[in-house]
C-alpha cells in the first residue's frame, strides 16, 4: 500500500492569525466564487461554549446508524488538518485536501486585488473548503461546528435544517463579552428564522437570551428539561448512565462510554437532534437498540481519553473554566481514591490563574505547570513565575513524560494531562510515538 503524500500546508498556514477577523462578508465572497456550495447542503449547525465536539461525535454515530452519509467539520484538530473535515468518520484524504488547497490558492491569486478578501484567515479558508468538499461529495447531511461565538463565525453562512447550542460559559471573554448574557447573545447568532433550535443544559440568564432570540426568529425551541429530559444515573468504569425521554420516546436507560456527567447531557442533546432530523426528513426514528449501539461506539480523542493503561494516563482538553469545572467534578466522581499528578498548560486567550486555582482544589493531587511550542502558548517564563508564586512545580513536559514513562507506578495513581487542545495534540503524538518505540524495542511491532 502506497502512503499518500502529505499536502503542502505552507500556503494555508500563512493565513494563520492570533486575532480572529470576525465577519461573514469574506466567507460569502469566497463561497460565491465557488458556486455557493454551502447552500447545496443539508446542515445541522452546532454552537456552544463546551460539549460541541462530543455532541457531534454522538450525532454522527446516530445518523450513520440511520444509514446516512454524514459529513463533519470540527476544530481544532489533534493530529492533522485532515481530521477537521470528514465523512462517516473518515478524514479527508491527503489527495483531496491537497487538490482543494491548490484550487483555493489559485482562486486567491486570481482575486489578489479584491478588497473584500483582504484579511481572510486560515479558519475561513478551512471552513469554505469544508463546505466545498462536503457538497462535492454529496453527503446526506453536514454537521458544522461553530469555531468561536456564532453570530460572526465563518460557519454561520449556512441555511441549516437544525441548530443547537450545547452550553454557555465564560470563554474568549475579550472577544465575546465578559458575562454569560453577552456570550449568549453571540452564540444565539446562529438561530435562523423558522429553523428548529435545540439547547442543552444552560444557565437561566443565558437561556433567557436564547429564548428571546428564538421567539424573535419564530424558531421552534426544544429546551433540555422541558421539551426533552436527560437525567444522570451515575457513572461507572464503563461510562456514564443516563435516562432520556422526549415527545417520541418514553424514559429509558442509556450508556455512553465517555466519562463525565455532562456526557449524558451531550448524548441526550444528540438523540433529540437525531429524532428531529429524522422527523423532518420523514425517516424512521432509530430504535432503542440502535441508539445503544451508536452511543457505545462513540469516541472523541482528547476528552477524558485514557491513552495509556500502564501507567494510567488520561488526556482531557479542558481549555476554559467552564470545562475545567466539569473535569474536576468527573475526577472526583470516577477517581476519588487515586493519587493524581496533573500536567497543565494553555494558550494566552484563556483564564490561566482561574484554571490553575480550580486544579489546585483537586483532592490527592500534585499540579505541574508547563509550556509548549506554540506562539499562542503562555511562555516558559510566565508559567515558571506562576508556579513559583503559587507554590507549584514547573517542568518541561517532554522531560517530565520521558522520566514518567520509564518509572515504576502503582495501580492507585494516574497522570492527567489537560489544558489546551493544541498542547494535547503535541503530548498525544509524543506518547503514541514512545509506545511504538517500546513495542519495537521488545519485538512487538506490528507487521
Amino acid at each position: 500500500m502506497i502512503k499518500e503524500e502529505l499536502p503542502d500546508l505552507s500556503w494555508l498556514e500563512a493565513y494563520r492569525t492570533d486575532s480572529p477577523n470576525f465577519g461573514l462578508e469574506r466567507m460569502e465572497q469566497i463561497l460565491a466564487l465557488r458556486g455557493n456550495p454551502h447552500l447545496q447542503l443539508s446542515v445541522i449547525h452546532i454552537g456552544g461554549t463546551n460539549g460541541k465536539g462530543s455532541t457531534i461525535a454522538y450525532l454522527r454515530q446516530l445518523l450513520e446508524m440511520r444509514g446516512l452519509r454524514v459529513g463533519t467539520f470540527t476544530s481544532p484538530y489533534l493530529i492533522s488538518y485532515n481530521e477537521q473535515i470528514g465523512i462517516n468518520r473518515q478524514p479527508i484524504s491527503n489527495q483531496d485536501l491537497g487538490r482543494l488547497l491548490e484550487t483555493y490558492r489559485a482562486l486567491f491569486e486570481e482575486q489578489a486585488h479584491d478588497e473584500v478578501l483582504q484579511g481572510v484567515t486560515e479558519f475561513e479558508i478551512m471552513t469554505a473548503l469544508a463546505y466545498d468538499y462536503l457538497a462535492q461529495e454529496q453527503v446526506d447531511v453536514a454537521i458544522m461546528e461553530v469555531g468561536m461565538g456564532g453570530l460572526l463565525d465563518s460557519t454561520n453562512v449556512c441555511r441549516p435544517d437544525l441548530t443547537a447550542i450545547t452550553t454557555i460559559g465564560l470563554d474568549h471573554v475579550a472577544l465575546l463579552g465578559h458575562s454569560l448574557v453577552a456570550i449568549a447573545e453571540q452564540k444565539a447568532g446562529i438561530i435562523k428564522p423558522n429553523v428548529p433550535l435545540v439547547t442543552g443544559r444552560i444557565e437561566p440568564e443565558a437561556l433567557a437570551v436564547i429564548e428571546g432570540k428564538a421567539h424573535q426568529m419564530q424558531a421552534p425551541h426544544y429546551v433540555c428539561g422541558q421539551s426533552y429530559q436527560v437525567q444522570s444515573m451515575g457513572g461507572t468504569d464503563s461510562g456514564e448512565h443516563f435516562s432520556f425521554s422526549n415527545a417520541y420516546r418514553e424514559a429509558e436507560h442509556y450508556l455512553t462510554p465517555l466519562l463525565g456527567q455532562h456526557q449524558g447531557d451531550n448524548a441526550g442533546l444528540a438523540i433529540q437532534l437525531c429524532d428531529l432530523y429524522c422527523q423532518s426528513k420523514q425517516l424512521p426514528l432509530l430504535t432503542k437498540e440502535q441508539i445503544d449501539t451508536a452511543l457505545v461506539a462513540t469516541n472523541w480523542p482528547g476528552r477524558m481519553e485514557q491513552i495509556s493503561h500502564q501507567p494510567r494516563i488520561i488526556l482531557d482538553g479542558a481549555h476554559n473554566s467552564h470545562a475545567m469545572e466539569r473535569l474536576t467534578r468527573t475526577l472526583n466522581q470516577h477517581y476519588p481514591d487515586l493519587d493524581k499528578r496533573i500536567l497543565f498548560s494553555c494558550i494566552q486567550t484563556k483564564s490561566l490563574e482561574e484554571m490553575v486555582g480550580q486544579l489546585k482544589q483537586v483532592p490527592k493531587s500534585q499540579l505541574i505547570l508547563t509550556s509548549f511550542a506554540d506562539p499562542r502558548s503562555f511562555s516558559k517564563e510566565k508559567m515558571e513565575a506562576l508556579a513559583c508564586e503559587q507554590g507549584l512545580h514547573y517542568a518541561d513536559w517532554q522531560d517530565f513524560l520521558e522520566a514518567y514513562l520509564k518509572a515504576e507506578h502503582r495501580n492507585d495513581e494516574l497522570l492527567l494531562i489537560t489544558g489546551s487542545l493544541y498542547f494535547l495534540a503535541q503530548v498525544r503524538a509524543y506518547i503514541i510515538d514512545k509506545e511504538k518505540e517500546s513495542r519495537s524495542e521488545y519485538g512487538h511491532e506490528e507487521n
